[in-house]
């Protein structure tokens, strides 16, 4: 989480969370079904709906290849790289830009009420 008033230098974070996004997949680490970055500030506007793209996690493993790979070979780190990773990457990553607003953001009394009782109707558990 980036809790920014401003874009900063959130692109090059992002970058460096989806090289390790990269390498806890390619493990096979258990708690890496959804890949989240959550913002207050949006960054990259102009090819924002392409940071969770199969092209922008191979960029983004490329640009840290030396600690992904241990080379500075582009070339070696080319075919070091595993596509179905990449793509299980892109298909998990979530970019979440938050507003102060809804920090506070909560469901009414009434609302919590009208779901119990609609949950209680249909015999499941609230």
């Amino acid at each position: 989480m980036k809790n920014y008033q401003h874009a900063s230098d959130q692109g090059t974070q992002f970058d460096e969370f989806v090289a390790k996004c990269y390498v806890a997949c390619q493990a096979g680490h258990l708690l890496s079904d959804h890949l989240m970055w959550i913002t207050w500030a949006p960054f990259r506007a102009n090819t924002w709906a392409q940071l969770d793209s199969p092209k922008h996690v191979e960029s983004a493993v490329l640009h840290h290849q030396d600690r992904v790979f241990g080379s500075d070979d582009i070339a070696i780190a080319r075919s070091r790289i595993q596509h179905e990773v990449v793509e299980m990457v892109a298909a998990r990553l979530w970019l979440i830009v938050l507003s102060e607003k809804q920090e506070t953001l909560v469901p009414l009394k009434d609302w919590e009420a009208i779901v119990a009782a609609e949950l209680i109707r249909k015999g499941e558990q609230w």
